[in-house]
């Protein structure tokens, strides 16, 4: 089977949408199955091709600055060419490719079926300040709406998600399939990967805690550190490394130096290799998420895959994957509440060792190759239908 992937992010860039694209792909190959990955190309960086990735010239937009906006007209003559082939079209939403993907797509005859990545009614909030609760909604059901057009299935990784989805009234079913975790990667140690005690000269008896994803204000950063101040006052010997970065790493940056925390507070910037993550995830004592806009919580399910316990704010997407509590634990956002959980485990070694256990059953559930092989039976029953 062919299978083309349309979507707006892609090697090198980081983040959720590229974990997912990468992981599918890569199962989908280990399957015998080809796959082709139409997505942005990113000028300003290095990147090594690979076979079957067809690159779509790309802008920089100053409102959307952490995401490359691809020109629709150079993506439909590639997808002229390339799509007559394909047995499957695939469209990772939001993606400005998805209307000349979906055309083309249905000019060849080629079903369709799509991922919805992003809880586009809280980014819009997040990106756009000000704009009214009932406007985002609105702009969010009449392009959710279009895009999911003719449309065999609409995939969403959490069942948050897909409440959210069913109250737009969308034609094309809906089935809550999570981006899937490579569990091999973040079991086995990398002995050629350099620490984060080696890099920033952190002691074998003192504390790690670590926060991996985009710098920006829809992630609550700005959360951790305040959590990240009461936390330090209880637990002396702590530090906080942030892996990652974004528009808002030039206020993270001012705002710990402000706070005087320079020898506590640590950032690596974007880390594209999934083995010195899984490192990263693993030499931790705990791992710290406050976002609000989640529609998975993917590197929540990787810190758990790495034994790492977790201790993240109560939010969509993130619920569904620390259910019951196990592996860490869910808490309001409130800085107070938050800090004295991670001073507990912090202080409780029985307890993080019992919630790390639990973490590795919960990643579990998250395995790639159990997640793959949905999708496929959904791509083999449209097939089966065609013929």
């Amino acid at each position: 089977m062919k299978i083309g992937f349309v979507t707006g992010a892609y090697l090198p860039a980081p983040g959720g949408v590229t974990t997912s694209v990468v992981n599918f792909s890569n199962q989908l190959r280990k399957l015998g199955q080809e796959v082709y990955v139409f997505c942005p190309d990113y000028p300003e960086e290095e990147t090594t091709e690979e076979e079957n990735v067809f690159r779509v010239p790309s802008y920089y937009s100053p409102l959307l600055k952490d995401f490359r906006l691809t020109d629709p007209f150079q993506a439909a003559r590639i997808f002229r060419r390339e799509f007559s082939d394909l047995d499957i079209v695939h469209i990772h939403l939001p993606t400005i490719m998805s209307a000349p993907a979906r055309w083309i797509a249905g000019f060849y005859g080629v079903p369709i079926f799509l991922t919805y990545h992003t809880n586009l009614e809280l980014y819009i909030r997040h990106y756009v300040p000000g704009v009214p609760n009932n406007v985002s909604r609105a702009v969010t059901r009449l392009y959710t709406s279009r895009e999911t057009q003719n449309g065999e299935k609409v995939f969403v990784p959490s069942p948050d998600m897909k409440s959210l989805l069913e109250s737009y009234d969308l034609d094309p079913p809906l089935e809550v399939l999570p981006t899937g975790i490579d569990l091999e990667t973040y079991e086995k140690e990398n002995e050629g990967v350099r620490t984060l005690r080696e890099q920033f000269g952190i002691n074998e008896d003192e504390r790690i805690l670590l926060y991996v994803g985009r710098v920006g204000s829809e992630k609550n950063v700005g959360f951790l550190l305040d959590a990240f101040k009461e936390v330090s006052r209880m637990v002396s010997s702590v530090h906080f490394v942030i892996v990652g970065g974004g528009r808002g790493l030039g206020k993270v940056l001012s705002r710990v130096s402000r706070m005087n925390a320079s020898r506590k507070i640590h950032f690596t910037g974007y880390v594209e290799q999934e083995e010195v993550l899984a490192q990263y995830y693993r030499e931790a004592d705990l791992f710290l998420f406050a976002s609000l806009t989640e529609t998975q919580g993917l590197v929540i399910a990787e810190a758990l895959a790495a034994k790492t316990p977790v201790v993240a704010v109560d939010a969509p997407g993130v619920r569904d994957v620390l259910v019951g509590n196990k592996g860490g634990y869910l808490v309001p956002e409130d800085v107070g509440v938050f800090s004295e959980k991670v001073r507990e485990l912090l202080e409780n070694p029985d307890l993080l060792n019992r919630k790390s256990e639990e973490a590795r059953e919960v990643a579990r559930s998250f395995s790639a190759e159990t997640m793959t092989r949905k999708l496929f039976e959904s791509y083999v029953e449209v097939m089966g239908r065609k013929e």
